[in-house]
């Protein structure tokens, strides 16, 4: 057999493979199209929902029918779902529409298509029967097949809750949003923030280890998990009001089939066959009412500037003693709890002998917690222009403690400076002409010179020959130097990267040892907590990301450039979203379901040592 021959065939083989595993992607989908209740009358709305399910496969640009004999009240309304079996994770996308018939008649929906691991899928077509408009009496039909967000009534709702309703101007206030659930959630999406008139406000920062806890509620057991956590700072007195926010979770719900005598009928709703379907359920919390009182006009000092909370003031003087038009650095830290972003400085009232520039800034808030506390630094440069002993007075800082109902004054210690006679330059600066510019008064006419003083030989060098050689070599020298420097430096940082990679699984296996020891616990969600954290350090450390930048997109992508398989793409993705949502499902997980859960994680992990480091 020639070479030529032999190259034909082997790339022939590849193609083969190629196309083969595209083929198994494609039948490994599934793409169906549903209605919830058919036939329907032409004043009811109902829900058409296409659902697509894969194993390994990325579904991706999905294309509705045409729906222009509906009027579209709702849609695309998208969620996912994920099931592991045998440590095999397949994923489940639904796109829903709510509809509503524009007039009586047969109506077919088209198949709607979507890629699946690159190859077009198409669902089935399905055909509506509308009925004439019923008024007031809907069909039977209607009746046996319930909107499924009713099942759901009261076992899911949203709250909001406020640490205290009756506070001072610029005290600040903790609204907390919490889900109730009683039934099994798998995603929620914030689609309206609560907007509000009168208040500044900041988010909190709510713990990703933070797992669901169980409350009673009118005599029943909900799961609760917290959504968002804010802190609010009223910036005027009066009644406020903080508009609710709008959420919608994907619940998965009992799929009922229509009633009837049928005794199989009735056998299969039993909830142990597991019949059920992801619906979209709006949420929606109540307003809140917070009463602002303004703060007491009696007796407010005057180094008051608006701060409301608890604070303590320290400063600093760089230097104790200095020349004249020397430049020294006074610094103030205000530290506390409270609206440390909106602080003002200190007052600092200088003798007019100095010169004073506008303080340097720095701050450092901290979010965690139920409040807001951190630091504000100013750092005034400060100029004397006069020798002897000065003294720089305390710099004052008042704010009012909510607690105490009291305007509460901190002072510094004053400092002494001792100031030398320096230099009659001084510093040029803002507002400030530098005196070389004024040097020359009274001296326009300069006196004329009647020698030409003294002069060098021509046949003279300008300078030696060892100088030369020394301004010559010195440069070269340190330019090498720096080259030398720079390569250590890219050196290091390609060190750095090639050892978290080389660590990677190393410390991704620790995480996993911790989990294992958890598989018999019913600790749910640190179980999760610990295989999410093996899966996020892993990727982080192997495909060198910052843990700051990382994000499914940018995993994904990363793993794009390595050219890892998008089956392998896929199954990593769908893992760190399965372990988000069984961190947020109520009531648990089963041991089994955990273990499959681990065999999993250690399998992509296996899997992307090979493929990454190929």
């Amino acid at each position: 057999m020639t070479p030529l021959r032999r190259t034909y065939i082997v790339w022939y083989a590849l193609l083969l493979t190629c196309v083969a595993g595209t083929a198994v992607h494609a039948q490994d989908a599934s793409f169906t199209a549903a209605v919830d209740k058919n036939p329907v009358a032409a004043d009811e709305r109902f829900t058409l929902e296409f659902t697509v399910t894969t194993s390994g496969a990325t579904a991706r640009n999905f294309r509705a029918p045409d729906l222009s004999r509906f009027l579209v009240l709702s849609g695309p309304n998208q969620s996912t779902s994920m099931q592991i079996i045998n440590g095999s994770v397949s994923s489940s996308q639904s796109f829903s529409y709510i509809l509503q018939p524009r007039e009586p008649g047969k109506v077919t929906i088209a198949p709607a298509s979507i890629e699946v691991g690159g190859t077009a899928v198409r669902s089935n077509a399905v055909e509506v029967t509308v009925a004439k408009a019923a008024g007031n009496q809907r069909p039977q039909t209607a009746q046996q097949a319930p909107d499924p967000g009713v099942e759901v009534g009261d076992n899911l709702f949203l709250r909001a809750e406020v640490d205290r309703s009756r506070v001072h101007q610029g005290e600040q206030i903790t609204v907390t949003y919490k889900i109730y659930t009683r039934v099994r959630v798998v995603n929620y999406t914030i689609n309206k923030l609560p907007t509000m008139t009168g208040f500044w406000g900041e988010d909190l920062e709510v713990p990703q280890q933070t797992g669901m806890t169980n409350e009673v509620v009118n005599g029943k057991q909900y799961q609760v998990g917290v959504l968002k956590r804010m802190a609010l700072f009223p910036t005027q007195s009066g009644a406020l009001t903080v508009n609710p926010m709008e959420v919608t979770c994907q619940v998965q719900v009992q799929q009922q089939r229509r009633r009837s005598n049928d005794i199989f009928d009735q056998f299969f709703n039993d909830p142990f066959f597991g019949m059920t379907q992801t619906v979209n359920v709006p949420l929606r919390n109540d307003p809140l009412k917070v009463t602002v009182q303004p703060l007491p006009s009696d007796n407010v000092p005057e180094s008051f500037r608006g701060a409301v909370g608890r604070f303590t003031l320290r400063a600093e003087l760089t230097k104790r003693s200095v020349k004249t038009n020397e430049p020294v650095s006074l610094k103030a830290t205000v530290s506390g709890t409270g609206n440390v972003k909106i602080l003002e400085a200190p007052s600092l009232d200088l003798p007019s002998d100095f010169e004073r520039y506008e303080p340097k800034i720095d701050e450092s808030i901290q979010r965690t917690g139920s409040a807001i506390s951190g630091t504000k630094t100013f750092e005034w440069l400060i100029v004397p222009r006069y020798p002897g002993e000065k003294r720089i007075p305390a710099l004052a800082f008042t704010y009012f403690d909510a607690g105490q109902k009291r305007y509460v004054t901190l002072r510094t210690k004053e400092f002494d400076l001792n100031v030398e006679a320096g230099s009659a330059e001084a510093p040029a600066g803002p507002g400030t002409v530098a005196r070389s510019g004024v040097k020359l008064l009274n001296e326009d006419i300069r006196f004329l010179k009647t020698s030409i003083g003294d002069v060098r030989r021509t046949d003279e060098p300008l300078v030696g020959t060892l100088t030369a050689l020394l301004l010559t070599l010195v440069p070269l020298a340190a330019f090498a130097g720096l080259l030398v420097y720079r390569q250590q430096e890219i050196t290091a940082m390609s060190d750095i990267v090639s050892f978290r990679s080389r660590r990677a699984v190393k410390l991704a296996a620790k995480r996993l040892q911790t989990a294992k020891a958890l598989l018999s616990s019913e600790r749910s969600d640190t179980f999760y907590a610990e295989i999410s954290a093996a899966l996020w350090q892993y990727v982080s450390d192997k495909l060198a990301i910052d843990r700051s930048e990382l994000s499914i997109d940018n995993v994904t992508q990363a793993l794009k450039e390595k050219n890892v398989s998008d089956e392998l793409t896929g199954r990593i993705k769908e893992l760190l979203e399965a372990c988000e949502f069984a961190r947020f499902a109520p009531g648990g997980s089963a041991a089994e379901e955990r273990r499959r859960m681990y065999d999993a994680a250690g399998a992509v992990i296996v899997a992307a040592e090979r493929e990454v480091t190929r």
